[in-house]
């Protein structure tokens, strides 16, 4: 599948991107940059899968899920690779000065939505892609992929407002 392709290659390229070689200011960058991809990616995912559903065209909605896949293989995973990895590298300094709830916070939040991607949201994705794969051409639509459906936009919805908290979070550095 093309999107296991382009997961490998951007992960790849994300990771290598992170290497401190450049300094601590291309780190930012690239923080900010995973910043823009996984929150960018995951506000656009919701309204175009709910447009794609609320079409009511099975292929439609065959194109939203299989597009919902390969952008977060392009730009969601690799956004939060970088996110992880170059906050890992941000992040000591801010440990070291023992101000930094705010930072366990936000961290804390991007594991639950990660939980919450890995447990809940990639699974329904598979399912409506199996679904809707199987299904033949002009419909209908599953029974069993509105269910998915359903899990996957409630979960959404959570797993889309955890970060972009802790984004407000890592912006505005709140004091304890």
């Amino acid at each position: 599948m093309i999107h296991r392709r382009v997961l490998f290659v951007s992960a790849i390229v994300a990771i290598a991107l992170s290497v401190p070689f450049f300094g601590r200011n291309w780190n930012i960058f690239m923080h900010q940059l995973g910043a823009v991809l996984f929150l960018g990616n995951i506000v656009v995912s919701a309204l175009w899968m709910s447009l794609a559903r609320r079409a009511d065209n099975p292929e439609v909605f065959r194109l939203g899920v299989r597009g919902i896949m390969l952008t977060d293989a392009a730009f969601t995973t690799p956004g939060a690779l970088l996110l992880f990895v170059n906050g890992g590298i941000l992040a000591p300094p801010y440990f070291q000065a023992g101000h930094a709830l705010w930072l366990f916070v936000g961290i804390g939040l991007f594991a639950l939505t990660g939980i919450l991607w890995t447990a809940v949201l990639l699974p329904a994705q598979r399912g409506m892609w199996r679904l809707l794969n199987a299904m033949p051409a002009g419909g209908p639509i599953p029974a069993g992929a509105d269910a998915l459906y359903q899990r996957w936009f409630r979960c959404g919805g959570i797993a889309s407002l955890l970060p972009l908290i802790a984004f407000a979070l890592m912006v505005l550095k709140p004091t304890n």
